[in-house]
């Protein structure tokens, strides 16, 4: 799916985004390991004797490919191989059937949506209440979504690496969220269904980044936040609200404009239909917002801000963008015509 309009001075880092349409959807797979270990730190899997389940491992990018570097239990050797940090330390055994809640992305809100949980989903209610979910001890919001999903109960929060009688995963666990498939609708459905809707009717809804803890920081965000509102957008900032509220408020709306990030994950809630502006940064290279849309069936567009500084300054995912504001009102005039 490409845009519907691409609009903003800045130049896409995957140009092949604009000269080839085609965004490659996830092949989904499943799989039960018999006496594996699953470590909490990095959500790896691993088999004695067969190694590491690759998709628990495949998303390693932010930590430069280096598994030791997620996870102090593990040191790298040559030629691939790895060993234990510890290897007098003992392994804990549960006889049960586990279900990994997600990947290694576990603490991002967007890779906690889409990569795993979906599979962990459809796996329990294949198997039942004796199949539980296991990692990391969870965070609030991470146990208010469980918990309305019907997966809290009986979860097995882990401090070290531990050995199960079974591990049924699926290769959703890695790039599920890049890479999309429909199975990710069973979340945000049920989701919805159990939060249901709020009252305000339907909305516009501009997603605010204006966060100390931001790394993508908009310079000249006060300017393109009053634009929007000019447009009949309502600034909101979902770190802020509970699980509930976000899921009710993107149940609502017709139009989001939001910048490249995990709260855009939010878009799940919305009706098929939508229309959805991704500020993306023109160093910021992922593009799954765009084919979470075209799972969804949302009217994605996209405005390319540019970067602040000389390429290459500073660690890729930290830097500063500006969004062009006489540029940008044309692109909120055509992608949200007056109502």
């Amino acid at each position: 799916m490409c845009g519907l309009t691409v609009f903003g001075p800045g130049r896409s880092v995957n140009e092949e985004m604009r000269e080839n349409p085609i965004h490659r959807l996830k092949r989904v797979g499943s799989l039960v390991l018999n006496n594996a270990i699953l470590s909490p730190e990095s959500m790896a899997v691993l088999c004695p004797g067969r190694g590491f389940f690759d998709a628990s491992i495949e998303n390693l990018a932010m930590w430069n490919g280096c598994l030791s570097a997620a996870d102090r239990n593990f040191i790298e050797l040559a030629n691939d191989a790895w060993r234990w940090a510890d290897p007098s330390r003992p392994i804990p055994e549960i006889d049960t059937v586990v279900l990994p809640v997600g990947g290694i992305g576990i603490g991002n809100y967007g890779h906690f949506l889409y990569d795993g949980l979906p599979a962990a989903l459809l796996h329990r209610l294949l198997l039942g209440p004796h199949a539980v979910l296991a990692g990391r001890p969870l965070l609030p919001w991470q146990s208010e979504i469980l918990d309305a999903l019907g997966l809290l109960d009986g979860y097995v929060a882990l401090d070290r690496p531990t050995r199960f009688r079974k591990i049924v995963t699926s290769d959703m666990v890695s790039f599920n969220v890049q890479y999309p498939s429909r199975f990710v609708c069973a979340v945000f459905d049920r989701l919805r269904f159990r939060f249901g809707t709020g009252t305000k009717g339907r909305q516009r809804l501009l997603i605010s980044r204006a966060l100390p803890e931001n790394r993508r920081v908009m310079e000249n965000r006060p300017e393109i936040e009053a634009v929007a509102a000019e447009f009949g957008f309502e600034m909101m900032q979902p770190a802020r609200m509970t699980i509930a509220e976000q899921a009710r408020l993107f149940a609502e709306a017709d139009c989001v404009i939001g910048e490249s990030g995990a709260a855009l994950a939010n878009l799940g809630f919305c009706d098929p239909g939508t229309n959805v502006l991704e500020i993306q940064p023109e160093r910021f290279a992922d593009g799954w917002t765009r084919a979470a849309c075209h799972v969804l069936g949302l009217r994605w567009h996209v405005f390319f801000a540019c970067v602040t500084g000389e390429p290459g300054d500073g660690p890729v995912r930290e830097f500063g963008f500006t969004v062009d504001p006489v540029m940008f009102r044309k692109a909120l005039a055509e992608a949200f015509p007056a109502r």
